[in-house]
């Protein structure tokens, strides 16, 4: 008993204690009165029976505590509890009512998901009289959001079954569909369906059916598919694992190219399959046995055959799934192999052929060099590549007019059009214009056949350059560090002296200069002024024991503590670097006054040395240089 009914118990009895007194024969007639604010029953809004509500949506019950008089009982404080005979259904949990805030009355969520007639009953679960029956509500499935398909999970190839689909809702039940269905399976070969119109009603007993076939065994499971093409976006999908069938022939292939070249080894491989040519591994006992055709020269290599035997032409052996059989051919001939002992289903002719270029024999090479990598000196280095193309048998190749030879290079190596100078015999000059970004970068050349590579063993033909990008020229200054001194606005000269390393010859060098505080006025050589070549000057030949003097005129600036300097290098005449940049740096003289009598000099104003700079300029005679260099004399 809850404290509301104690409550309302205490009560009754303080009214009935009159009647106890004036005698007990009332006693009996006031037990049979009920209170008639107790809580008698439950009632339910948001279900009734016969109404239909659709499956898996959230239904919003009203529970109210009802006295027998029909009104709701503001005081129930008992604990009420959901129970349904529906398969599938989200109830809500026990709820103890709080008569301070529920008043008798609550809401709650219930979702029923199973399509069909079922019965809900709410009750208090510590006076089950106490409660509300819906007897009979009709479930009804929702849209169709998807189809559940089932097939075998493991097939077999060529066997026929049957794939089941079932259109069902949000809430898993089946439902009403009318459309199209589409079907697509990720195993390679098989025999599926066309697009069928269908139509299916939630009272159907069994789901749509269709006849499926696969033909092309796997390891891994597959998929089919089935989708809806009328717009309705349903789509549904199961697995399954296709098995090879049973062993109907032999197969019989090759590895190798057609043509296949003379003097090479061919592989010829059997195969136990089935009526679909799926491998299979249960195979007969039976001898299999392989022959070349009776004439030719192909000629037995080896074999995988279990307990093979060879006896020429032929070769035999126990089958267990795969076999290789390896036979080479020295002429051009065409040669047809056939299997006996197992079923197969046709000969396999191979076709042999002469002058077929193979990298295995062929040669490729730098003439000049037998290193590997070879090196290569920028500019001026020259590497001649050579290939011999020759056959499987090591016989030279001609080409054929279809065929075209070509070189080909990292960059920056440069490779010319090749030559043939002998049957088979092919010649690019290869050079290396400039350096590669990274100087210690390996470059490599490779031939081409109609732009296909050459492999031998699976790797591509090439030889490999190491290129030489020291400094093919040297750059010193021949004027003395003590000499390089200058007032502001003086015209000065200094000299530097341009060599080659080594047996390179150099033309079309350029001396650059890229001064700072100074005005660079002429460059010459030998007395001979050089001409203009973009932002430098242009250089006579450069060659061995044969270093070059160029004397280098310009004038400093006339604004005191302005550093007075300038880097000078040489590039070639694609603006490569071929020197070391070296720096000429000027030291400025201190210039300053007497101001008399023992007085100590003191510097004078900027603007009036600037003046006097250009006023002892201006008076020299034309043509009188002054020289930095201590040894040499003034002009007058």
């Amino acid at each position: 008993m809850n404290q509301a009914q104690s409550r309302r118990l205490r009560t009754n009895c303080l009214l009935l204690l009159p009647l106890l007194v004036v005698g007990t024969p009332l006693l009996s007639v006031a037990a049979t009165i009920l209170p008639a604010t107790a809580t008698t029953h439950f009632a339910l809004e948001g279900l009734s029976t016969g109404a239909p509500v659709p499956a898996g949506v959230a239904l919003r019950v009203t529970v109210k505590a009802m006295t027998v008089s029909g009104t709701v009982d503001p005081e129930y404080a008992g604990t009420i509890r959901f129970s349904s005979t529906a398969r599938r259904a989200l109830l809500p949990a026990d709820y103890t009512f709080n008569p301070s805030v529920d008043r008798g009355t609550k809401e709650f969520l219930v979702t029923l998901y199973s399509y069909g007639p079922c019965e809900v009953l709410v009750q208090d679960i510590n006076t089950p009289a106490i409660k509300s029956h819906v007897p009979s509500i009709s479930v009804e499935p929702g849209p169709p959001v998807r189809f559940n398909v089932a097939l075998d999970s493991a097939t077999v190839a060529g066997s026929t079954y049957t794939l089941q689909v079932l259109p069902v809702d949000e809430a898993g039940n089946r439902t009403h569909y009318t459309g199209r269905v589409h079907f697509e399976t990720t195993v390679l070969r098989a025999a599926l369906p066309p697009d069928t119109d269908v139509s299916f009603t939630a009272e159907q007993e069994t789901p749509l059916e269709f006849p499926v076939a696969f033909s092309s065994a796997a390891p891994d499971p597959k998929t089919l598919t089935v989708t809806d093409v009328t717009g309705q976006k349903l789509s549904g999908s199961a697995s399954t694992v296709v098995s090879a069938g049973p062993f109907s022939h032999v197969k019989l292939s090759t590895t190798a190219p057609d043509p296949a070249p003379t003097c090479s080894e061919t592989t010829l491989v059997l195969e136990a399959v089935d009526a679909w040519d799926n491998p299979v591994t249960e195979v007969p006992t039976t001898p299999v046995t392989l022959c070349a055709a009776s004439g030719s020269s192909a000629a037995f290599v080896k074999s995988t055959l279990e307990r093979s035997a060879y006896s020429p032409p032929c070769v035999t052996g126990i089958l267990a799934g795969t076999a290789q059989v390896v036979w080479k051919d020295t002429k051009q001939e065409d040669v047809e192999f056939t299997v006996s002992g197992l079923a197969t289903k046709a000969p396999l002719t191979l076709h042999f052929k002469a002058g077929i270029p193979s990298a295995e024999t062929s040669s490729f090479s730098f003439s000049e060099s037998t290193l590997e990598p070879a090196p290569l000196l920028i500019r001026s280095g020259q590497l001649t590549a050579q290939l011999t193309l020759r056959d499987q048998c090591g016989d030279p190749v001609t080409l054929p007019a279809d065929k075209r030879l070509s070189f080909a290079a990292h960059p920056p190596l440069a490779v010319t059009s090749p030559v043939e100078d002998a049957p088979g015999k092919w010649k690019t000059s290869v050079s290396l214009p400039e350096c590669p970004t990274s100087p210690s970068e390996i470059l490599a050349v490779w031939p081409l056949i109609n732009d296909e590579v050459l492999k031998s063993s699976g790797k591509q033909v090439k030889r490999y350059v190491l290129p030489q990008c020291s400094t093919v020229a040297k750059l010193s200054v021949l004027t003395s560090a003590d000499s390089l001194v200058a007032e502001p606005g003086e015209v000065v000269e200094f000299e530097v002296q341009v060599s080659t390393e080594g047996e390179v010859t150099v033309t079309g060098g350029v001396l650059m200069l890229e001064s700072q505080g100074m005005t660079v006025m002429g460059v010459s050589t030998s007395g001979q002024a050089l001409p203009v070549k973009g932002k430098g000057f242009e250089l006579p030949e450069l060659s061995k024991d044969s270093p070059l003097t160029v004397k280098v005129t310009a004038q400093t600036t006339t604004q005191l503590d302005q550093t007075v300097s300038t880097k000078v290098w040489v590039v070639g005449p694609e603006g490569t670097l071929l020197t070391q940049k070296e720096l000429v740096d000027f030291e400025q003289k201190d210039l300053g006054v007497d101001v008399g009598c023992g007085c100590q000099t003191g510097g004078l104003p900027g603007q009036l040395v600037t003046w006097l700079a250009l006023l002892g300029v201006a008076s020299r005679p034309r043509g009188g240089l002054r020289r930095l260099r201590r040894s040499e004399r003034i002009d007058p």
